[in-house]
Parts: C-alpha cells; sequence; structure tokens
C-alpha cells in the first residue's frame, strides 16, 4: 500500500493555516473573556468503541487484512483502560491521554477448510501536549503541540492446516511521532458544547492523523458527560502491522478538580 509521505513542513502549514483561519473568523472577533489564572485540572475516564483495521505483512499468506467492527469490538476485547488528564493556567495548558487495549481475533480461511490463523494484539497509544488559547470567547480555540507514542504487539498463531505452515510470528514495535494540531470548543447553550479536533503527525510512523467530533453536557459545574466519535490512522514502513486505523464512538465523564 503506497501512501504519500507528509512532510513535516506540510503538517505545519495545513494545520497553522485551519487554526488561522478559524482564529480571524468575523464571529471571533469580539473576544474575550480573560482565562483564570489559577490551575484548572479535569481527569477524563472514557470508553472507545473503536473498529480496528490492520493491514499485516504475511509474506504469501492470503487473507492480510485483520478487522474488527465496531459493534464486535467488545467481543473481542480481553482488557482496555483510556483515560485523559487536561491542566489549564490562562491560555496555556497541556494534556496526557493514554489508553490500552488487548485484543483477540480469529481468521477462518474458506470456513476453516484451509486452516486459519489467530490475531492476538495489544496496543498502547500515549499522547502528551501543551496547547495555548489562541482565542477565548465566543468559541474557543487552541492549537497544540506534542509527541505521540505507539506502542503495538502482534502475535499471529497459524493453523498447521494451512499448507502445513503452522507456526507463530510475533512482531513488537514502537514509534514516537511529533504533531501538531487544533482544537475548538463551541458552546452552545448554559449546559451543552460541541467539540472538533485534528491533529497530524510524523516521525516513527510514515504518517498519522486523529481527528475527534463530539459534545459534552456540564453535569454539575465540576462534572460533564462527553461522547463523540474518534478515529487515528497510522502507517509504517517495517515490521508486522503496515497500517493501522481506528474509529468508532467514546463514551465518557469529566471531573474537574
Amino acid at each position: 500500500m503506497n501512501a504519500p509521505r507528509f512532510t513535516t513542513r506540510c503538517l505545519t502549514r495545513a494545520v497553522a493555516g485551519v487554526a488561522a483561519a478559524l482564529a480571524v473568523l468575523p464571529a471571533l472577533a469580539q473576544t474575550s473573556v480573560a482565562p483564570a489564572n489559577e490551575w484548572q485540572f479535569e481527569f477524563i475516564p472514557y470508553l472507545w468503541l473503536a473498529g480496528i483495521r490492520s493491514d499485516l505483512k504475511l509474506g504469501p499468506l492470503p487473507g492480510s487484512t485483520v478487522s474488527v467492527s465496531s459493534s464486535s469490538v467488545l467481543g473481542a476485547l480481553d482488557f482496555g483502560a483510556m483515560g485523559t488528564l487536561e491542566a489549564r493556567k490562562g491560555a496555556w495548558g497541556g494534556l496526557l491521554d493514554v489508553q490500552y487495549v488487548k485484543l483477540g481475533v480469529d481468521n477462518q480461511l474458506a470456513g476453516g477448510l484451509l486452516g486459519g490463523y489467530n490475531v492476538k494484539f495489544e496496543q498502547t497509544i500515549a499522547t502528551l501536549a501543551g496547547f495555548y488559547r489562541v482565542v477565548e470567547a465566543p468559541v474557543a480555540v487552541d492549537v497544540l503541540g506534542g509527541v505521540r507514542y505507539v506502542d503495538a504487539k502482534t502475535r499471529i498463531d497459524i493453523a498447521p492446516s494451512l499448507r502445513g505452515l503452522g507456526r507463530q510470528i510475533e512482531d513488537s514495535a514502537g514509534a514516537a511521532d511529533g504533531i501538531i494540531g487544533v482544537r475548538t470548543i463551541v458552546p452552545v447553550g448554559d449546559k451543552w458544547s460541541l467539540l472538533g479536533y485534528l491533529d497530524v503527525g510524523e516521525g516513527g510512523s510514515t504518517s498519522s492523523w486523529q481527528a475527534i467530533a463530539g459534545a459534552s453536557y456540564q453535569y454539575s459545574p465540576t462534572t460533564s458527560l462527553k461522547f463523540g466519535y474518534r478515529y487515528l490512522s497510522y502507517k509504517r514502513d517495517n515490521g508486522l502491522l503496515d497500517k493501522v486505523a481506528m474509529g468508532g464512538l467514546y463514551f465518557g465523564a469529566g471531573f474537574r478538580f
């Protein structure tokens, strides 16, 4: 699979252009509410029901794509833990997002007549980024930069009936990408707000990008309910995993302190 390689300069220009366009919207000319000068924290545990599509380099073996749909990801999920911690003081802030998932998927070829393989997939994704609020109101706009680290472990047990090639293939690799992005928060009434997020990255991966569209309901002054859709894709040039795409609904709660 040949994907165009994004250069860091192109990524910078793309995100900077989006941020600049948002910052100069006429509706945003009437800023601004002064940010609080004290540290504010929010912890957000969440569940991301992400369908996963992985392209595997299995050489001459058939069936090089493993997919788990969003509707069946809970059945394939062995374990998962996800959460975000965000801190902000005035216009500056930072966030740490960490998620770990362990999945198991069976793939039978020709109904099992040609054998098949079992895939065990473990993935840890950690994103550390700082942000600066370029616009506060009526629509908040943050520009951010940081690093995303992806550690993926894959084990494939190939059935002996598959052309007599019964064996086990394992691969483990980590990749760190520098990322830049933009986030917008749009208030809708007193309780609701909408979220838009986009980042792009490059480094250990050939390319990666992530997009989020969501909503938040302020249940109380310190508690909010959050939901939406999240998509993440990254591509590697080496190893067993060639490309991984993850997309699906997420649900969580935010606790401010």
